[in-house]
């Protein structure tokens, strides 16, 4: 009785729980609000704003999220890539507004609403006004990430500049077209999107130095950095979720706690989606990083125990138990996505996995030392060349593949019903001795 009343109280604070996060999500949205910028549309306006993101700079433009003085809702402006603009700038702009657009297949209004946007302007009149207007802090450290992207452009070539300023920062937008394709088709774009990895690296790396600086000055070093390299890498939300976990991590280790990835994992997700809900129906990156990392926390460690006669010689085993868990775990979303599944991702992870930590190190050496002296970015820049030189082949070997990745399709009914069979086999392998007991006292009573 008290197990049956147990299951009741648990039922309806679930029920409860999800209504209120639907209440939470529908008054996430500014549309009642009598200043909303969603009355303006269609008429040309005049106004002052602030940059309140890294300007997303294009081949043909860039993009800067403006937010208004004297309405609701950020407004994103499609300018010329002259004259320059950064964080931080008071502009006065005057243009027609626009709603995004919104298609059966992709709603730009959505993916922008996720940064608080939902006007946009393209080509506006734009005045500089002044600078300095954000967040100090905020605008030193990306001043800090300008400097280093320039350095890394002066000591490695394309692609390998653009590829390991993707895997330390995870900026993307100097690939080429052919080179985003061939990450796809290999199946390993996910190295260029910062994660719980990078994240790790860095705690891991500082929290080493705890006899020399003392366990506090680690510690607050630690939080420091990882809050730093959140602003760097643009806050997206693979990073923060990332963040959260690896806070709570080093938080854990000062304190003496023990860590339990899969509370501060569900945790990480409550906090965001409370302060964001829209991250969950519209964020694609906080959709593949919750489930991926809940592949690493439930299936890797099966993968690790039938892989465990294997050699882990370069972390082989460790890594082919990696990605095949978080395919595991992400396979439906990626055909839902991307409408393609990558046919050699296994093979390609497995064989690149092992040179990102070295890409990384010497990447971060050459461009920190290089914001000192030039020339020794270029040395440390030699050596990090040979690693990313080494996946770039990796990365064209498999694109061109015959049958690489292939067209496939998914909907949502399917979605459920995998994940569905998905979560209950592992439980089932995870509790198979009181399974087995359970069913064969039922087949017995039978």
């Amino acid at each position: 009785i008290f197990w049956g009343e147990k299951r009741l109280v648990i039922a309806g604070f679930l029920g409860l729980t999800l209504l209120a996060g639907v209440a939470r999500f529908k008054t996430s949205f500014p549309y009642d609000d009598p200043n909303f910028v969603g009355a303006l549309y269609g008429q040309k306006i005049e106004f002052e704003g602030v940059i309140v993101r890294e300007p997303d700079v294009r081949p043909d433009k860039v993009n800067l999220t403006v937010r208004a003085d004297n309405f609701r809702g950020n407004v994103l402006l499609n300018a010329g890539r002259y004259p320059e603009y950064q964080y931080g700038d008071r502009l006065k702009i005057a243009g027609l507004i626009e709603e995004p657009f919104e298609s059966d297949e992709f709603s730009y209004k959505d993916y922008l609403s996720r940064f608080d946007t939902y006007g946009l302007i393209r080509y506006p009149k734009v005045e500089k006004i002044a600078a300095g207007q954000g967040n100090l802090v905020v605008g030193a450290l990306l001043a800090v990430k300008h400097r280093f992207q320039e350095v890394l452009s002066k000591s490695l070539p394309e692609p390998h500049n653009a590829l390991v300023l993707g895997i330390i920062l995870g900026v993307k937008r100097s690939f080429s077209d052919e080179f985003r394709e061939a990450l796809i088709i290999a199946g390993v774009s996910h190295i260029v999107v910062v994660s719980g990895y990078n994240i790790s690296v860095i705690t891991r790396n500082i929290l080493r130095t705890r006899s020399f600086w003392g366990r506090n000055a680690a510690f607050a070093l630690a939080v420091g950095a990882v809050l730093a390299f959140v602003i760097l890498t643009g806050a997206e939300a693979s990073v923060i979720r990332a963040a959260i976990m690896g806070l709570a991590l080093v938080i854990a280790m000062n304190v003496g706690r023990i860590y339990q990835a899969r509370n501060i994992l569900i945790l990480a997700a409550a906090l965001m989606i409370a302060q964001n809900p829209r991250i969950l129906a519209f964020d694609v990156g906080f959709q593949l990083s919750f489930a991926a990392t809940l592949g690493l926390i439930y299936a890797a460690p099966i993968f690790e125990k039938w892989l465990q006669k294997m050699p882990n010689v370069l972390w082989f085993r460790t890594n082919l138990a990696s990605t095949l868990a978080a395919l595991l775990f992400t396979l439906p979303l990626l055909i839902y996505y991307f409408d393609r599944i990558s046919l050699v991702a296994i093979p390609a992870n497995v064989l690149i996995l092992w040179a990102v930590p070295f890409i990384m190190f010497f990447g971060f050496i050459a461009g920190s030392l290089g914001i000192v002296y030039l020339p020794l970015a270029k040395i440390a820049g030699s050596v990090a060349w040979v690693f990313l030189e080494y996946a770039i082949r990796v990365v064209e070997f498999f694109a061109q593949v015959p049958l690489g990745a292939t067209a496939a399709r998914v909907n949502t009914p399917m979605i459920i019903v995998y994940y569905l069979l998905l979560i209950s086999g592992i439980w089932i392998y995870r509790n198979k001795k009181k399974f087995y007991y359970e069913f064969d006292y039922i087949a017995q009573k039978i």
